[in-house]
């Protein structure tokens, strides 16, 4: 997370992703329902080096489903992502046990979708489960770059 002052010297922070923001406002964001679910487009930023499809600054999809049972919204998170990519005829590989590095995912409840043919940095889909339900982030600049890599943009 980048935090700094403004040229007025107002506190302005840049946002590394979006599901923690989501977790944080869960219980408002609820209200008197027992499930919700979200879409949202955000910018974000990262701090660490870029790379191939992997930038400084960068667009975030992302998907949560807020519920009591985040092993049934981790499944459901999965399917959805799954038709997305299924409907634009992306080739992927879906690894249900990948290690999430952020710290809010549950053990094991982490998964992860991958293009192959986009070499090392494959990875165009991350989420999991968390206590107050499940999502999943998609950098759009990758998704870009593996539909272009299996000739589909």
């Amino acid at each position: 997370m980048w935090a700094f002052p403004d040229k007025k010297g107002r506190p302005c922070c840049l946002i590394p992703e979006a599901t923690a923001l989501f977790q944080e406002r869960c219980t408002e964001l609820l209200g008197r329902q027992t499930e919700r679910m979200l879409f949202y487009v955000a910018r974000c930023y990262r701090y660490e080096r870029p790379q191939a499809g992997r930038y400084r600054e960068f667009s975030q999809l992302g998907f949560e489903y807020l519920c009591p049972d985040p092993q049934r919204a981790n499944l459901r998170s999965q399917e959805i992502v799954a038709g997305f990519l299924d409907s634009i005829g992306l080739r992927y590989e879906i690894d249900s046990s990948a290690r999430r590095g952020l710290s809010y995912y549950l053990n094991g409840m982490g998964f992860e979708m991958r293009c192959t043919e986009l070499g090392a940095q494959q990875q165009i889909v991350g989420g999991g489960a968390y206590r107050e339900g499940a999502g999943f982030g998609i950098g759009a600049e990758r998704l870009l770059l593996a539909m272009v890599a299996q000739g589909l943009a």
